[in-house]
Parts: C-alpha cells; sequence; structure tokens
C-alpha cells in the first residue's frame, strides 16, 4: 500500500473535490483519480460514490476516515522526532555593550 494514496484520500474529503485536492497536492486531476482507483483495487471496496454532479464518501470509506487521520498524525509524529535531534541552524544576532561583549562574550561563546 502506498502511503501517498492515503494522503490523497484524505486530502480529497478535506477539500470536498478532486479539482481542489490536485490543486492542494500540486499534481494533475487524473492522478488523484489514479491514487483513489488504486486505493479502492488494493482495498476492494468503494470509496466515492457519484451522487448528481458530487462524488460522496461511501460508508467503507466513512470507516476508513479515522485510521488514515491517525495515520497522517503517526507520520507527521516521526517527522518530528527525526528532526528532534537536528543541530540548531539559522542565524543568531547577539546585540551587547561594549564592555561586556570585550570581557564575558567570549567565554559565553566558545
Amino acid at each position: 500500500m502506498d502511503l501517498r494514496r492515503f494522503i490523497t484520500l484524505k486530502t480529497v474529503v478535506e477539500e470536498g473535490s478532486f479539482l481542489r485536492a490536485s490543486q492542494k497536492l500540486c499534481c494533475t486531476q487524473s492522478t488523484v483519480t489514479f491514487h483513489i482507483q488504486q486505493l479502492e483495487q488494493e482495498l476492494s471496496v468503494q470509496l466515492f460514490e457519484k451522487i448528481g454532479r458530487r462524488m460522496c464518501l461511501t460508508s467503507e470509506g466513512k470507516r476508513l476516515m479515522p485510521h488514515i487521520h491517525d495515520l497522517t498524525r503517526v507520520m507527521a509524529s516521526i517527522r518530528q522526532s527525526a528532526h528532534q535531534d537536528a543541530q540548531p541552524s539559522g542565524e543568531l544576532r547577539v546585540a551587547t555593550g561594549e564592555t561586556l561583549l570585550a570581557y564575558k562574550m567570549p567565554q559565553v561563546l566558545q
């Protein structure tokens, strides 16, 4: 199972349409449709049904959504944990008086 397909499904549900999901994910609408079709084949369930001009989540799709939210939450947690031990980076500016700079700051900066 490809994790991107679950993210695509979650985005479609959040955005309310395949077109807006494709814009948010920076891909084509046909890619979003392909991801959903592949996910439906892998899980052997129909996730959306067309009602009028709208695509609505089926009961099977609704049943999967809490698990997909958990999955994306775990992914975010893993990313955050991986970056916690990273060295601090960026620009540091220190403003201090001339006397303090001459006598105290060399020890602090070491």
